[in-house]
């Protein structure tokens, strides 16, 4: 059936001016602004340097500096957080202030590094000390959010209301309750309205980003893909120059409500994906979204009422499955959905590590804007590398050369920049395997369960990505988290094994076509750009790569 809605969509232009116009105006825009609201919340969460506040310096001559070194404790060079000297007052004008030896805690409140964070929600709210882990607790329920909702919308777009519903449905509750978290000032509603605004993700980018890859022929999705990760990218390097300019926590919030109010423009012209119509039955409306791809794209429009039964037909001809559950009924399908969850929940835990570790240097806006910089370079390797090299190879190679960055990044931890310089190439590596490991997503789960199956492996991603801010604070050293990686890059290499290769194969629109995935095609073969026509599916012709008149060089061949 795939192959024969290709031939429908290049009737009516499979990359005209219509895809080209959702790629810029729909893909980017989206990815750009979903990108700023996730890194918006880790400058919200930090926790700056702080230690406790000692009134009376106003009735000395002290300045702040010598005020603090001669009230706050310091243990190894480090002033400590949680317990100042008990002093006394007492009436003697030669020396009115007796300082003990002993400690207490923080009685007064505390002072904070204002140089960089003006106010997060842990200085707004006193969540320091025994405190502490408050900030780990909402990363941790927006990312269990994120998992829940992932879950959640995508089932109700694949199965009742269509990804367009749901795309706006998203960003209301998102409005919502953001605006909540920002004016409550209770710790257990933050994090019930932290939960339910974090259900919107990543529906919000999902939906669109699916749309618009349905739309586009199989040798322009990896262009897609890339778009929407440089796009990716741009957001978050955006999000250090707006904190540094807004170095407010509840400025940042209010300001992250734009990018979603603005997607309610989609309304007057963003699409309901064809695909998803066709497989829903309604056949109308379809032929009416084709029809104006057609239009806009400058081709010949075909007759409503033929497209009708051209659709029907193609409908008839292959029987209804669209329940996630009938995976469980192909063997093949089934292990690669497993090994699917399974790598990329690993992979989502430690892109969460790195994004979380924006305290590689001094400077949290500089630390973020590098780490975040080198997002960009590893879209356009895992795009160049997954078309020529092939899906699984660029995976197995990445998955090695990663946990070999890990493995020198605990010799680093003595210079910040060389440690920059590793933590960013291991980002750089974790980044393109999210890159391959969603175009593997789209191109192996068949149309009915697509964007489900799609997102499931968030869910996962999601749900593992939550114990991201725990493994970075455990206690075990500075060391600790790049050891773990380490061991889930080993692992994930060897669960990357048994996925085939869809390097050159059309979108499966059915579940066998998805389970036939991989026939002709040994596990043990390097199938790449130079030889995946010799592996193709028996009786599938795969698309040869071609080049784009708009391009400098030559678009290689991506699905």
């Amino acid at each position: 059936m795939s192959e024969e809605f290709e031939k429908i969509l290049d009737s009516v232009g499979s990359f005209g001016r219509y895809q080209k116009w959702m790629v810029a105006v729909v893909i980017a825009p989206t990815s750009f602004g979903i990108a700023f609201i996730l890194s918006v919340i880790i400058f919200q969460t930090l926790v700056p340097a702080h230690w406790c506040h000692v009134p009376g310096r106003e009735n000395t001559s002290f300045t702040a500096d010598q005020w603090k070194n001669l009230t706050i404790p310091a243990d190894g060079g480090q002033f400590s957080e949680c317990e100042k000297y008990k002093m006394v007052w007492v009436e003697d004008e030669n020396r009115p202030l007796n300082i003990s030896v002993e400690r207490e805690g923080c009685t007064a409140g505390w002072d904070f590094d204002t140089s960089e964070m003006v106010s997060t929600v842990a200085t707004s709210h006193g969540w320091l000390c025994e405190r502490r882990r408050y900030s780990d607790h909402i990363l941790a329920v927006g990312t269990a959010g994120n998992a829940v909702g992932t879950l959640l919308l995508p089932s109700l777009s694949d199965r009742f209301f269509g990804r367009r519903f749901v795309f706006y449905l998203s960003h209301v509750l998102y409005l919502v309750f953001t605006l909540a978290f920002v004016w409550t000032p209770s710790y257990i509603f933050q994090l019930v309205f932290r939960f339910m605004a974090s259900l919107s993700f990543q529906t919000n980018y999902q939906m669109p980003y699916i749309i618009t890859l349905e739309f586009l022929p199989p040798s322009k999705r990896g262009l897609g893909v890339l778009v929407s990760f440089v796009a990716w990218t741009a957001g978050m390097c955006f999000t250090s120059l707006v904190a540094w300019l807004v170095p407010r926590w509840d400025y940042l919030t209010l300001i992250s409500c734009i990018p979603p109010a603005l997607c309610f423009l989609y309304l007057l012209c963003l699409p309901e994906s064809p695909r998803w119509l066709l497989m829903s039955g309604k056949l109308k409306e379809c032929a009416a979204v084709l029809i104006q791809v057609a239009k806009y794209n400058r081709k010949e429009q075909p007759s409503a009422a033929e497209l009708e039964a051209e659709l029907k037909e193609l409908r008839d001809n292959h029987s209804k499955e669209e329940s996630l559950v009938h995976i469980l009924r192909y063997p093949k399908l089934r292990l690669r959905a497993i090994l699917l969850l399974f790598v990329l929940a690993c992979t989502y835990m430690m892109y969460g590590i790195l994004i979380f570790s924006i305290n590689v240097l001094n400077n949290y806006f500089l630390s973020h804007l590098v780490l975040s910089a080198f997002e960009l370079p590893s879209n356009v390797l895992g795009w160049l590398f997954s078309d020529y090299l092939g899906r699984r190879f660029t995976c197995i190679f990445t998955f090695i050369v990663a946990a070999v960055f890990c493995l020198a990044a605990p010799f680093t931890l003595h210079n910040e920049w060389a440690h920059l310089a590793i933590a960013a190439f291991i980002k750089l590596f974790v980044t393109q395997l999210i890159f391959v490991l969603f175009l593997l997503n789209t191109e192996l789960f068949p149309t009915p369960v697509r964007s489900t199956g799609f997102a499931w492996s968030l869910v996962a991603g999601f749900a593992a990505m939550s114990a991201a801010p725990y493994i970075l604070n455990s206690g075990f050293g500075p060391a600790f988290p790049y050891w773990f990686m380490m061991a889930l890059l080993l692992l994930c290499c060897l669960a990357a094994l048994p996925l085939p290769e869809t390097l050159g194969l059309p979108l499966p629109q059915t579940f066998q076509e998805a389970e036939d995935i991989g026939n002709g095609r040994p596990l043990l073969t390097w199938i790449h750009h130079w030889n995946y026509e010799k592996h193709s599916l028996p009786g599938v012709t795969s698309k040869k790569p071609h080049c784009d008149g708009d391009s400098v060089t030559e678009e290689s061949k991506m699905i």
